[in-house]
């Protein structure tokens, strides 16, 4: 049983509103109506009736609405107990968007405080409000007019075009022209210039600030159809309306009256579902970013195809857990900002360390895709170069080149460059090589461009730490660094095997195709620049596998090329250890042409060896 005196307050309240109380009505006085409900709101907060009293007294403030909507529970409940009026407490309210619409009951203040929310952006609160099914089946025409204003505000022109359908031939006056108003201008926005003009040519109603707007939206459309002197003629006519219209339609008409080129500036129903966020505009793509924005079915592709050719690498567990780190940090970095938490700002350069043939290239390939994939680069563009592509021997010729290939990533939506072998941008020895200069520009792009440019670099761990270390601050511009080692007997082992069975051909004796590579890796050679490098690293790791089993392949081949007996299906296929040895010793031979062979087994691996001595210490 609620307090009498509250019931006498509210009874009070309402007859000051001007509602049948006691089957009396006495002239309206909103002032003091307001006051009473103000003091029955403040004495009984979880009445909802006392806030519609409110609203029905002419505040509509966010407080109010909010403390309506909070105690919806109690809607009716003071009504209920008192002898007034059940419809007394319905009120009109704005709904942002040209209409002024009642609220009754309940649902009346659901859907007036989700015109609220839409006019505060608060547009999720408010679409889930309007598309509850209480409310969609109570009022159809009024929750589809507020979820039309939810897409308005957010600048949703697709959705709001398909929402407003059915309002666009109701008999209502008031409206049909708010619906036919707001399809006209959704389609400007998304540029569709012709239909929009021909939409907006026809439109008549009682609303002032709904005919000023379809006269401002077709001048901005004529302009773009390239008519400014009827555009200006609409102008004309769109500050002439009378009634009251909106300051912000009248803001808008003097500013596109004062300025021949303020227009409109379109989008696409595309790059509207591309945004990063739903509801915000600022996050929709431009109009280029857009077309090479990857879609959801491409980027699925591109994580099959890495994760495929990460499978494909014999070992390098190490190296599969690392680039699995780097996806996690992405995808933590993404679902962070989806959930307004700061994020750590992190470049995704990253150096590559290892010998020939361990995969450095199909590596940051792989990270190329798995970064498209995660939607951390919004093009697949991969552009592999080395010293030759970017250093030229003419003045100029070498900005010309390094410009040319990033400018070109750049266009493209960014993307990866791949630079094997960096350090012989800076390993000449001249003070004069213009491999200098062509860092400096990479380093400018990879700070400029740091959302779209991932820059790898390659190559021999102890090369790698050099060229790091001849620009001040170049170490730095990379976060991560991946150490690729060599392969083990074992691994190359595994790699001739997966190699020769893709094309059905088997080994007669695998242990000893280990036994070769144990001694590859026992052997040293030299290189010319003084270094120390194992035979398996001198021999270029997988490449040196794949080129024992092309041999050996070929040495079968040459050998049952000489037999005058049928050959069979098992003989077609299998590799003999005499075959292996062959192909192992043309190998050798071209190890010897290229580095100077010393003795096994020596721990000077990786550093010079004094040319005096002919070996190593």
């Amino acid at each position: 049983m609620t307090d009498p005196d509250v019931i006498e307050l509210f009874e009070r309240s309402c007859s000051l509103l001007g509602v049948e109380v006691h089957d009396r009505r006495q002239p309206p006085d909103k002032d003091r109506a307001r006051t009473g409900f103000g003091r029955l709101a403040a004495r009984a907060p979880e009445e909802c009736d006392a806030w519609r009293g409110l609203a029905a007294a002419g505040d509509d403030s966010d407080h109010v609405l909010e403390n309506a909507y909070q105690h919806l529970g109690t809607c009716g409940d003071l009504i209920a107990e008192s002898a007034v009026d059940p419809a007394g407490l319905d009120f009109v309210f704005d709904t942002g968007l040209y209409l002024v619409l009642p609220a009754t009951g309940a649902v009346g203040v659901k859907l007036a405080y989700a015109a609220k929310l839409a006019t505060a952006g608060e547009f999720e609160k408010a679409r889930d409000i309007v598309e509850d099914g209480a409310v969609k089946s109570a009022e159809p025409l009024w929750s589809a007019w507020i979820l039309a204003v939810i897409y308005f505000r957010s600048g949703r022109w697709d959705n709001l075009r398909r929402v407003i359908a059915p309002l666009i031939s109701s008999q209502d006056p008031y409206v049909r022209q708010a619906a036919q108003t707001a399809n006209g201008v959704a389609t400007a926005h998304l540029g569709q210039w012709q239909p929009a003009y021909d939409l907006l040519g026809g439109i008549d109603g009682p609303i002032a600030t709904a005919t000023a707007a379809a006269l401002l939206t077709r001048a901005l459309v004529a302009r773009s159809l390239g008519k400014p002197e009827e555009a200006s003629g609409l102008l004309n006519e769109a500050y002439a309306v009378v009634g009251a219209v909106g300051d912000d339609v009248k803001d808008q008409i003097s500013a596109a009256m004062a300025d021949p080129n303020y227009g409109i500036h379109p989008t696409t129903a595309a790059r509207i579902d591309a945004r990063s966020s739903y509801w915000d505009p600022a996050t929709e793509p431009g109009e280029a970013e857009h077309a090479w924005e990857l879609g959801a079915d491409r980027r699925a592709q591109l994580k099959s195809e890495a994760d495929a050719a990460l499978a494909e690498f014999v070992g390098m567990d190490e190296i599969k857990d690392q680039l699995d780190r780097l996806d996690s940090s992405v995808k933590a970095a993404t679902r962070r900002k989806e959930q307004n938490l700061p994020v750590r700002h992190k470049t995704l350069h990253l150096v590559l360390k290892g010998p020939p043939g361990v995969g450095k290239t199909s590596i940051a390939r792989v990270i190329s895709k798995r970064l498209c994939a995660a939607g951390v680069l919004k093009s697949e563009k991969f552009v592999e170069v080395g010293r030759g592509d970017l250093v030229d021997k003419v003045i100029g010729g070498s900005e010309h080149k390094v410009l040319t290939i990033l400018k070109d990533i750049i266009q493209a939506g960014g993307g990866v460059l791949f630079i094997d072998e960096a350090y012989a941008l800076t390993d000449s020895g001249s003070e004069n090589d213009f491999g200098k200069l062509v860092l400096t520009e990479i380093m400018r792009y990879m700070v400029e461009y740091a959302d779209i440019l991932v820059v790898i670099v390659a190559g021999y761990a102890d090369k790698m730490d050099e060229f790091l270390d001849s620009n001040e601050g170049l170490r730095l511009r990379f976060a991560r660094e991946i150490l690729l080692p060599s392969y083990t007997p074992d691994q190359l082992t595994e790699i001739c095997e997966r190699m020769a069975g893709k094309f059905s051909s088997t080994f007669e004796d695998l242990p000893a195709v280990q036994g070769r590579f144990d001694v590859l890796a026992d052997a040293r050679f030299r290189d010319s620049s003084g270094i120390v490098r194992t035979g398996i690293d001198a021999g270029a790791n997988a490449r040196f596998a794949e080129r024992l089993v092309e041999f050996a392949e070929e040495e079968r081949d040459h050998r049952l090329g000489d037999l005058d007996e049928p050959i069979s299906r098992e003989q077609e296929q299998l590799i003999t250890a005499g075959d292996v040895d062959l192909a192992y010793g043309r190998l050798w031979k071209r190890l010897l042409n290229g580095f100077e062979y010393i003795k096994p087994g020596n721990d000077a691996v990786g550093h010079p060896v004094p040319q005096q001595l002919g070996g190593v210490r």
